[in-house]
């Protein structure tokens, strides 16, 4: 998509740089989400939302794929992310708790946002809608902050 190289190129770096801060976090604390299925299930949900940050600049600095091609990728990618992301909700259970954050997160959930957004975004690309990529910017703007808030959420319920 012509124009998106930047966007897609900033994307792209904040997605490695919080997969890299998570993966420290985890190793840090390695004892401790490995005794909890629920704290491996957040964090791997929270894995997910970045690593589809990753693969959506991915597919975005692809040159010279037409916006219908971009359009199937991102469908594809999303709904594998979403069964990826329900299997692990599953997994991981009820956990927001007496936390106000965990509560909101629960009614906001950034993983159904980031997985329906990059869907949405990939059929408005495939159906010819003009402004199909801006959809992109509040997903993307959702993704990253529903990605540190539930990596906050992770670092407080570790300090219990």
């Amino acid at each position: 998509m012509p124009g998106w190289d930047s966007f897609a190129v900033i994307v792209g770096g904040v997605g490695g740089a919080l997969v890299g801060l998570l993966f420290v976090t985890i190793s840090i604390h390695a004892k401790q989400i490995g005794d909890s299925a629920s704290l491996r299930g957040r964090a791997a949900q929270t894995l997910v939302v970045f690593t589809m940050l990753l693969l959506v600049a991915v597919v975005l600095v692809v040159p010279s794929q037409p916006n219908r091609v971009i359009g199937g990728e991102l469908i594809v990618l999303a709904v594998g992310a979403a069964i990826l992301l329900i299997f692990l909700d599953k997994e991981a259970g009820d956990v927001a708790g007496e936390n106000p954050l965990g509560r909101v997160l629960k009614r906001v959930n950034p993983n159904v946002s980031t997985a329906l957004g990059v869907a949405v975004t990939g059929l408005l690309l495939l159906t010819g809608v003009r402004w199909a990529p801006y959809a992109l910017l509040p997903t993307t703007c959702a993704a990253i902050v529903g990605g540190l808030t539930s990596a906050y959420l992770l670092l407080t319920k570790l300090s219990d």
